[in-house]
């Protein structure tokens, strides 16, 4: 019965437990496949449910057992002594809000000292109804080390978008004299948490749940 202990605990009234699924569902790993496990693909769209591998000469993307940090595999990008080239992989993730709440996280880790490249970590923000990319986050430029370390991108999703293009690249383009290096990334996840206006009426809806359930009490 409602209200009723299990095993010395209160459960959560209805409307309390009802709340807590839909926030808590919210934060789920919108990513497939963060861990790299399966292999990334480079044949072009769809891009949604897999990650999609990009590359310009002298440089590489690839899954390896090398360096995972969890798990079999991670994603390694490479550069071979190669200036103003490129190495990444992105996945979109879609049916997003505007003033949805975005965090982007993940690890990553270099074998290579001196690392004589850059990293580049950005949300391309897309609208799946034109087709068209509406903006993008500036980039984010951590700079790995031997050891897996983590790393961020937050804010909100942008008006006119409603797909997350996620991407993780290496670049020569500022090297000097040649881009070299490997990277390693593995674990990445993207969450997203619902406007302020969204959250404020599922609150009210919560509430007037409650009133209901005490005027029949």
């Amino acid at each position: 019965m409602a209200g009723d202990k299990v095993g010395g605990m209160k459960p959560l009234p209805l409307c309390a437990g009802l709340l807590f699924s839909l926030t808590t569902a919210t934060y789920a790993n919108l990513l497939v496949d963060g861990g790299f496990e399966n292999p990334i693909t480079q044949d072009g769209p769809p891009f949604v449910g897999l990650w999609e591998g990009f590359n310009g000469g002298g440089a590489a993307a690839f899954n390896t057992a090398t360096m995972p940090r969890t798990g079999a595999q991670s994603l390694g990008l490479s550069i071979n002594n190669t200036i103003n080239t490129f190495a990444g992989a992105f996945q979109d993730v879609v049916g997003l809000t505007p003033g949805m709440s975005f965090s982007l996280d993940g690890w990553h880790a270099t074998t290579s000292s001196p690392l004589n490249l850059g990293v580049e970590i950005r949300i391309e923000w897309r609208n799946s109804v034109s087709n068209t990319e509406v903006g993008r986050t500036p980039n984010a430029t951590p700079v790995p080390t031997a050891s897996y370390t983590a790393f961020n991108l937050s804010g909100l999703v942008p008006a006119g978008a409603d797909t997350a293009r996620v991407v993780y690249a290496i670049q020569s383009f500022s090297t000097n004299p040649l881009g070299n290096g490997n990277v390693f990334v593995d674990d990445m996840s993207f969450t997203v948490v619902p406007e302020p206006s969204s959250m404020a009426l599922l609150g009210l809806g919560g509430l007037a749940l409650v009133a209901s359930r005490r005027k029949r009490a």
